[in-house]
C-alpha cells in the first residue's frame, strides 16, 4: 500500500507540496519520490513495499520510453498472469511489480485496460504524448482517491490531508455533505465535507485533458448483470455453491502474494474462519493468524478467542491472542486526524487498535470484511421479509400500527429494541425512507431540529433518502435483499467499513487484503437469490452451507456477535465531560450549527435511559471535533 498524490497547475510551490508528501508517510513508510514535468505537472508517492523490495519498485514509476509516469496504491492480484502475456507481446520489465504491468498494460489497451485489474487501487498516469492524466479506482473503492478542481488547477490524492496541504483549494464547508453525516454517520460518495473535494466513485475512471484541463469521469464496471427482460436470472443451487467455493478459494490464493510478512485477522466468525481454512490450504508457508482479545468487561461480547482458537487449531496456524486494554476510551477523539472529516462509528476505534498491535508481527493482513454485505449477514436483511409481509396489511391501518412504536421501551445497552422501534415507525413509508429507519440514525426531521441554525441559513439541501433511492433505481432485479445489498455496497460497505478499514490499517502502514470482494466474488453473490442467502431466518446460509465440511458445526451455527464499541455506555462514563465543558451554550450559539436545546434533550433522554441517544451524541461529538480543528 501507499500515498499518491498529483498537482496540475501554475507556479506550484514545492514547499507545500513537500509537505502534502509527508502528509502521507503513514501510508508509505519506506519511500519518498516524486516528479515534477514543466513545473505545472507534479506527481508524488510513498511507498509501503510488498512486492519486489529493491530500488526498482521506487514511485512513481516511468515507463521505458520516458512518455509514460505514474504513481499508483494497491496490489493488483492477478499481475503475473498479465505480465506474462504482455511479455508474450514484446513488453520488457526491469521490475517484479505489478506497477510495471500497469504501466505496460495502459500502453497496450490504452484506458480499457483497467478492465483486466483484478485488485484494489487508485492510481494515475500522466501520458505525456497525448498530454492526459488516466485515474482508475478499483470496484469497490477499497483504496480511496479524492481530487480537486478549482481556480483552473487539479490535485488528486489518497487522503483529503494532502489535497488541503497543496494550498490551492480552500477550505469551505460543504453543508450537504454535514447535512447527510448526521443521519448516516458517514460523508456519502462521491462527496466530501469539503466543498471543492469529491472522491473517484468506485469502479470510474476518469481522464483529464491537460490542454483544455477538461475532466471526464465514466464507470466501468456493475456487481450485477443488466436484466433488460423481467424474468430473474435462473440458477441452480448446487452450481452456485461450486462456483462460490471454486471463486473464493481462487481469491484467497491469489491475495496471498507478497514478499513482507502476511497474516489474517482470525475473529472466529465464519467469515475469517472460511478464509484461514482456504489460505492454510495455498500457503506455502504456516499461516499466521491473530485474535484480539480485550481486558475490558464493556467488551467481553465480542470475545470470539475461544471459537478462533479452535479454527486456529484446524488449520495448525502460528496464533497469536493480542490482548488490549482500552482505560480510556477518550482517546478516540484524537483520531479525526486518520479521516479528515467527520466519521462516527466508534468500531473505527477497536480497528485502529487492532491494526497497532497488528503491524507490530506483519505487514499485510487478510480480512473477512465484506462477508456480511455480500451474503446477508446483518440481522437487517432479515427484516425484508417481514417488511414484505406488512406491505399487504391495508394503508389505513398504517398509523395504528406506527403508534406502537411509542409503546416499546429502548434500553441504553441494547440496540435491539431501538432497531424494532424504528422498523415499526418505518411501516407505510416509501423503501428508500424505510431503510433509512432501520439501519440509519437522525431523521430528516431531527435534523432540521439539531440543525436548525444551520438551515435557516441553507434550505436547499435534499432528503438523506434521495440517497437510497438513487442506488435502488440503479437495480431492475425484483430481488428485493439483492437491490438492499447494492445499496449497501455502494454506502454502509464503501464510505463506512472501507473506510476505517483503510484509514485505521494505513494509519500504521498495515495493508488489509478483503478476498471477499473479489469482483467476481461479488458479481455471483449477485446471482445468489435471498432465499439462499437467508433460509428459514438463518443467515449467509448458501455461505455456511459451501463450507460446512471443512468446519465444526459450532463454528457454522455459532450466533452473529457482531463489532462494536460500547459507545451507550462510554458516553456516560468518558464523554459528558466534553458536553459539559466543551459544548457550551455559548460556544454552540456562537457556531450558529446546532441547536443547544436540542443537544440538550438528546444528553437528558439518554442519561434518563428513555432513548439510546449514544450514536447521536457521539456524531455531535465527532463532528465538532472535524469542525474546530479546520474551522477554529
Amino acid at each position: 500500500m501507499c500515498g499518491i498524490i498529483g498537482v496540475v497547475g501554475k507556479d506550484l510551490n514545492k514547499d507545500k507540496l513537500s509537505k502534502a508528501v509527508d502528509l502521507l508517510g503513514h501510508r508509505g513508510p519506506d519511500d519518498r519520490g516524486y516528479v515534477l514535468d514543466k513545473d505545472s505537472i507534479f506527481l508524488g508517492h510513498t511507498r509501503l513495499s510488498v512486492i519486489d523490495l529493491s530500488i526498482n519498485g521506487k514511485q512513481p514509476m516511468n515507463s521505458e520510453d520516458g512518455s509514460l509516469w505514474i504513481t499508483y496504491n494497491g496490489e493488483i492480484y492477478n499481475f503475473k498472469k498479465l505480465r506474462a502475456e504482455l511479455e508474450s507481446r514484446g513488453y520488457r520489465f526491469k521490475s517484479q511489480t505489478d506497477t510495471e504491468v500497469i504501466l505496460n498494460l495502459y500502453k497496450e489497451k490504452g484506458i480499457e485496460c483497467v478492465r483486466d485489474l483484478n485488485g484494489m487501487f487508485a492510481f494515475a498516469i500522466y501520458d505525456k504524448k497525448k498530454q492526459e492524466i488516466f485515474f482508475a479506482r478499483d470496484r469497490l473503492g477499497v483504496k480511496p482517491l479524492y481530487y480537486a478542481i478549482y481556480n483552473n488547477s487539479f490535485v488528486f490524492a489518497s487522503e483529503i490531508k494532502a489535497i488541503l496541504a497543496c494550498g490551492i483549494v480552500p477550505k469551505e464547508v460543504n453543508w450537504q455533505a454535514i447535512y447527510d453525516y448526521f443521519s448516516f454517520l458517514f460523508v456519502p460518495c462521491p462527496d466530501t465535507a469539503f466543498q471543492y473535494i469529491k472522491q473517484v466513485p468506485p469502479a470510474h475512471y476518469a481522464v483529464l485533458n491537460l490542454n483544455r484541463m477538461k475532466f471526464s469521469l465514466n464507470s466501468y464496471w456493475t456487481p450485477y448483470e443488466v436484466n433488460n427482460g423481467s424474468k430473474e436470472l435462473s440458477v441452480d443451487y448446487e452450481e452456485l455453491k461450486f462456483s462460490l467455493r471454486t471463486l473464493l478459494d481462487d481469491s484467497v490464493a491469489s491475495q496471498l502474494v507478497s514478499d513482507v510478512p502476511l497474516g489474517l485477522f482470525l475473529s472466529g466468525g465464519i467469515d475469517s474462519s472460511i478464509l484461514a481454512l482456504l489460505a492454510a490450504k495455498n500457503s506455502t508457508s504456516r499461516l499466521k493468524t491473530f485474535t484480539v482479545i480485550f481486558e475490558d468487561k464493556d467488551l467481553e461480547l465480542y470475545d470470539e478467542s475461544k471459537y478462533a482458537k479452535k479454527v486456529s487449531d484446524i488449520v495448525k496456524s502460528e496464533h497469536t491472542e493480542v490482548v488490549l486494554g482500552i482505560q480510556k476510551p477518550d482517546s478516540i477523539l484524537g483520531l479525526i486526524d486518520c479521516f479528515d472529516q467527520p466519521f462516527a462509528n466508534p468500531t473505527f476505534y477497536l480497528s485502529y487498535l487492532i491494526s497497532r498491535a497488528t503491524k507490530e508481527h506483519v505487514t499485510v493482513a487478510l480480512s473477512g470484511a465484506g462477508g456480511d454485505e455480500l451474503f446477508g449477514g446483518y440481522p437487517r436483511y432479515k427484516v425484508l421479509s417481514y417488511a414484505g409481509a406488512l406491505s399487504l396489511v391495508p394503508k389505513i391501518f398504517n398509523k395504528y400500527i406506527r403508534g406502537l412504536a411509542g409503546l416499546i421501551p429502548e434500553n441504553n445497552f441494547s440496540h435491539l429494541p431501538r432497531r424494532i422501534k424504528l422498523f415499526v415507525k418505518g411501516i407505510g413509508e416509501s423503501l428508500p425512507e424505510q431503510y433509512l429507519q432501520w439501519t440509519y440514525y437522525l431523521s430528516d426531521e431531527e435534523k432540521a431540529l439539531l440543525l436548525k441554525p444551520m438551515l435557516t441559513k441553507r434550505s436547499f439541501l435534499s432528503r438523506s433518502s434521495d440517497i437510497i433511492a438513487s442506488y435502488l433505481s440503479e437495480v431492475s432485479s425484483k430481488d428485493l435483499l439483492n437491490r438492499i445489498q447494492y445499496v449497501d455496497l455502494k454506502t454502509f460497505l464503501l464510505d463506512n467499513v472501507l473506510e476505517y478499514t483503510d484509514k485505521t490499517s494505513m494509519a500504521f502502514g498495515l495493508e488489509t487484503r478483503v478476498p471477499y470482494l473479489d469482483h467476481r466474488v461479488v458479481e455471483l453473490s449477485f446471482k445468489i437469490p435471498q432465499k439462499y442467502k437467508i433460509h428459514r431466518g438463518n443467515s449467509k446460509y448458501i455461505l455456511k452451507e459451501t463450507f460446512k465440511d471443512l468446519l465444526p458445526e459450532e463454528i457454522i451455527n455459532a450466533p452473529k456477535r457482531g463489532f462494536c464499541a460500547p459507545i451507550s455506555l462510554w458516553i456516560d462514563k468518558h464523554f459528558n465531560y466534553y458536553f459539559d465543558n466543551l459544548l457550551t451554550c455559548d460556544y454552540v450559539n456562537k457556531q450558529g450549527i446546532m441547536d443547544w436545546d436540542v443537544i440538550q434533550s438528546l444528553r437528558n433522554q439518554h442519561k434518563m435511559r428513555k432513548k439510546d441517544n449514544s450514536m447521536e451524541l457521539f456524531a455531535i461529538i465527532m463532528f465538532d471535533m472535524w469542525y474546530k480543528k479546520y474551522f477554529g
